[in-house]
């Protein structure tokens, strides 16, 4: 009896050894899979960064705005040397780590400044270097950190289901449009950290019933913080998710208290915020992009077409064509689910379970998101989608987790088996890959600027060419739009496009060769005619090249 009871436990204690073992072996390779999915994902940006030949006009803001020395100026009829104008946009030896400067800086425009502290940092930490790497290692970071926290997002939201989170961080990682966003010098990738941030916190409380001050509200006034001063579309989402939450207190407590405590960390960890950066007030309530939004959000006549503009652009550069598709496909599942319900065609009763309210709360703070943002932000073609960007990684969370939770259930409906299952939801893995993959190879990474390779070559070999740049007068900071080009010659010549009179500069009049860089202005022409009359030994002009409003001549 004693033997046989022995052998019993021991049978039992093995099986309960083999099983954990089983399970720490399975846990170890999914966390090294995915490490190694990471590493992929770092090399693939890597690889569109190499191919990154130019900036968009923010971008060279990003750097001007954080590493000014003196201010760009435009004056008119006089040389601006190279080193002067390439000096604004890096760090001077001596002149790293000025947060007061860049605080300020940021306060003439309209946006917090934590975004430019990061790029000032680095950029310190470089000094006297301009470079692309700079920008996109700051912004590699931040989707280092966002690689991790969408995959503890879907991790929670699917009860520790491994197989979506690698599903979700593999369609993620490698799409068009998240590599885009790290390219893309600007604060987005880092509002997608506070947003994902934010997000977590909400759900781990849902999913723990856990409310505490330090387990919790002191983590979201953190959040809430620093993501107010990275980007101020962090309040929408912030709005949204802050109402579904409370509707979830109060259907799960029936009283107010969570509520009121809930809301007072919010207030006042916003407030700290605005006490921090005064003019984040000025900036979202009387600027001149807080003003336009508000115009924009309460005109209802451009709501439909500002929708669509912008489910396009989710359907074309995120899913590659297919959003519309796959929110058919996903509707239909769930209506044939439903419909079987209570009894399927052999008779057997089909249950839905599982806590779907951190899933819904997602839905609707996205939704909300989306819907704001579309009606407010900027109408810019492509380059629009840096607004939607922080939400598209819960987006893809979400389309791919009910994709993958509604053909399981359906499937199971069916009577389909084990192995069948494993082949539908491996078939759905290589669709989602090859939707991404199709997506790389149609050249739908933004911001590469491919096309400014030539003219940055052009530019160097014509480096001690003088000159001239031609500006609008109505906007002479179009300047910055060639940044790279102009640092590329020895000096350059500032011509205000509306002063017409002669030329009087011995430079410009004796030079057997000219280029010339043109804003477009109602003045272009007659300018161009001015520095060919001005210069007997010069006969003609052509066009060389044209980026955005700025054509590029040559005076021979």
């Amino acid at each position: 009896m004693e033997d046989g009871t022995y052998t019993a436990e021991n049978s039992m204690m093995e099986k309960e050894w083999e099983m954990n073992h089983k399970n720490n072996r399975e846990n170890y390779m999914w966390r090294a899979a995915m490490i190694v999915l990471l590493c992929l994902q770092v090399l693939l940006v890597l690889y569109y960064g190499s191919k990154k030949e130019g900036f968009h006009e923010d971008e060279y803001y990003s750097y001007y705005s954080t590493n000014r020395t003196s201010g760009l100026s435009t004056p008119d009829r006089e040389w601006v040397n190279k080193d002067t104008y390439r000096n604004e946009f890096l760090v001077l030896p001596g002149e790293g780590f000025r947060y007061g400067l860049v605080a300020t800086v940021q306060s003439w425009d309209v946006h917090p400044p934590f975004f430019y502290f990061l790029l000032h940092t680095a950029s310190s930490l470089f000094p006297g270097v301009f470079s692309k790497w700079i920008g996109i290692g700051v912004n590699l970071s931040a989707y280092i950190i966002n690689f991790f926290l969408l995959a503890w997002l879907t991790y929670m939201i699917t009860d520790k289901n491994k197989r979506i989170t690698f599903l979700v961080s593999v369609v993620y990682g490698f799409n068009a449009m998240t590599i885009s966003g790290v390219l893309f010098i600007r604060m987005y990738e880092w509002l997608t950290v506070f947003v994902l941030l934010l997000a977590c916190l909400h759900i781990r409380a849902m999913k723990r019933q856990d409310m505490r001050f330090d387990k919790f509200l002191l983590p979201l006034m953190f959040v809430n913080y620093v993501g107010f001063l990275t980007q101020y579309y962090y309040i929408i989402f912030l709005f949204f998710m802050a109402v579904g939450f409370c509707l979830w207190l109060l259907w799960r407590d029936r009283n107010i208290f969570n509520c009121i405590r809930y809301g007072t960390s919010c207030v006042f960890s916003l407030g700290l915020a605005v006490i921090s950066y005064p003019s984040a007030l000025a900036h979202i309530f009387g600027g001149y992009r807080g003003t336009g939004a508000a115009a924009e959000f309460l005109d209802s006549t451009n709501t439909a077409d500002r929708l669509l503009f912008f489910a396009g652009l989710m359907n074309e550069y995120v899913f590659n064509g297919y959003f519309f598709v796959l929110l058919f496909v996903i509707l239909a599942m769930g209506m044939v689910l439903l419909s079987r319900k209570r009894k399927n065609s052999f008779g057997r009763k089909m249950e839905i379970r599982g806590d779907y309210k951190p899933y819904f709360l997602l839905l609707f703070a996205v939704c909300g998101y989306f819907f704001t943002v579309s009606k407010t932000a900027l109408l810019l073609y492509e380059t629009s989608n840096r607004y939607q960007l922080p939400i598209y990684g819960i987006v893809v969370m979400l389309v791919v987790t009910a994709l993958y939770l509604l053909s399981g259930r359906l499937f199971h409906a069916l009577f389909i088996n084990e192995k069948l299952k494993r082949v539908g939801i491996f078939f759905l893995f290589i669709i989602f890959l090859a939707v991404d993959a199709h997506a790389l190879i149609s050249g739908k990474v933004l911001f590469l600027f491919e096309e400014d390779a030539g003219r940055v070559a052009y530019a160097k070999e014509n480096a001690h060419v003088p000159v001239v740049i031609l500006y609008n007068a109505v906007t002479p900071y179009h300047v910055w739009w060639c940044s790279e080009e102009l640092m590329e010659y020895d000096g350059a010549y500032f011509m205000n496009g509306d002063n017409l009179d002669q030329i009087t500069d011995r430079t410009i009049t004796n030079s057997n060769r000219l280029i010339v860089y043109a804003a477009d202005s109602d003045t272009k022409e007659e300018g161009l005619s001015l520095l060919l009359k001005g210069n007997p030994k010069l006969k003609e002009y052509r066009m060389v090249s044209q980026k955005s409003l700025w054509s590029v001549y040559e005076f021979e």
